[in-house]
């Protein structure tokens, strides 16, 4: 982050980042000196934005399908 001169967002996914949000309120609260602010109401929701919207980084919950990936990776490799 120092390097990129600061943070657009946090994007959090796949089971623990979709589905703890504790954990995610956890990362915020040691994020905010880059300027994250959690709205606790759309974490407690899962999203998709849970910062607030004058949080200069945004945060957000993005859901994945890791093994639909995974499956066409595969085939791919098989053809």
């Amino acid at each position: 982050m120092a390097a990129l001169g600061g943070l657009d967002a946090i994007v959090f996914t796949a089971g623990i980042g979709e589905n703890q949000p504790e954990v995610r309120r956890r990362i915020c609260a040691d994020a905010q000196w880059l300027g994250v602010e959690l709205d606790a109401a759309a974490n407690e929701r899962h999203g998709p934005r849970i910062s607030t919207p004058g949080s200069r980084v945004a945060a957000w919950v993005v859901p994945t399908d890791e093994e639909t990936m995974i499956a066409r990776h595969v085939a791919r490799l098989l053809r």
